[in-house]
C-alpha cells in the first residue's frame, strides 16, 4: 500500500529538502509572490500566510521586506515547531506570529494581503475549500490581496494528462528515484482534490474576490491574484 503524506509525521522533516525537486519552478513561485505583493502594499503591511509550513515562504518574506509583519498557520505541529526554530534562528520573532490551527483559530482581522501557496488543493470541494476561502476573505480589508497557487486541473481531461505526464517525465530524468517517483504519482492522484481553473475562479468570486488574475503556470500548478471587492 502506497504511503500518505502525513504533515505531521516523518513528511514534515523531509519537506525542504524535496519540495523543491518535486514541484517545478518552486523557488519561483515566491520570488513571483514577493513582487505581486511588493506592487500592491506599503511598507509597514500586515500579511496572513496560509498553511505557513516549515516557515520557508514567511521567512523569506521577511527578510526581504522588514517593514512587514506576518500571521502564519498551520494545523501540523511538527511543521510549525520547525518554522518556529527557523524564526528564532531568524531573529524574526517580533515580525513573524504563528498559530497552531486553521483559518477560524486567527484572532486577527484587517490583514493587508494573504497567501495560500500549495495548501488549498488538499482540501476536499464539498464546501471546504470555500469555507477555507471564506475565512481567509474574512480577514482581509477591501482592497486586500490574495495570491493562491495550487495543483490544479481535471483528472482524466487531455490537459491534465499531458501535464501530468510531462511532470512524471521530467521527476523520472531530474531525479535518480524512479520508484518513489512513481509511488508519489499514484498518491497525489488520491489525496490532491484537483479542480479546474474555471473552478478556482469561481470559487474566489464566491467570497468576494475581484480582478482575478493568473501569473503563474508550471505543468499542474496555477496560480492566482486577486483583490478583496
Amino acid at each position: 500500500m502506497e504511503k500518505q503524506i502525513d504533515f505531521n509525521g516523518e513528511w514534515s522533516n523531509e519537506y525542504d529538502d524535496t519540495a523543491h525537486k518535486i514541484i517545478p519552478a518552486y523557488h519561483s513561485i515566491y520570488e513571483l509572490t514577493q513582487h505581486l505583493l511588493r506592487d500592491k502594499l506599503n511598507k509597514e503591511a500586515r500579511i496572513l500566510v496560509a498553511g505557513t509550513g516549515t516557515g520557508k515562504e514567511i521567512i523569506d518574506c521577511s527578510q526581504n521586506n522588514p517593514c512587514w509583519s506576518f500571521t502564519g498557520f498551520d494545523p501540523a505541529e511538527s511543521m510549525l515547531s520547525i518554522a518556529r526554530e527557523k524564526i528564532a534562528a531568524a531573529c524574526l520573532d517580533n515580525k513573524i506570529s504563528l498559530v497552531l490551527g486553521l483559518i477560524d483559530d486567527v484572532a486577527e482581522k484587517g490583514f493587508d494581503a494573504a497567501t495560500s501557496i500549495l495548501v488549498m488543493h488538499f482540501l476536499p470541494d464539498d464546501g471546504t475549500k470555500f469555507n477555507f476561502l471564506k475565512g481567509i476573505a474574512d480577514k482581509l480589508k477591501p482592497g486586500a490581496l490574495i495570491i493562491i497557487v495550487d495543483l490544479e486541473g481535471e483528472i482524466g481531461s487531455d490537459e491534465y494528462n499531458t501535464l501530468n505526464t510531462a511532470w512524471k517525465n521530467q521527476q523520472l530524468f531530474v531525479r535518480d528515484e524512479n520508484d518513489k517517483v512513481r509511488e508519489e504519482f499514484v498518491i497525489r492522484e488520491k489525496e490532491v482534490h484537483f479542480i479546474p481553473q474555471k473552478r478556482i475562479e469561481s470559487l474566489l468570486t464566491e467570497v468576494g474576490f475581484i480582478e482575478i488574475h493568473k501569473f503563474f503556470k508550471a505543468y499542474l500548478f496555477g496560480g492566482y491574484v486577486a483583490i478583496k471587492r
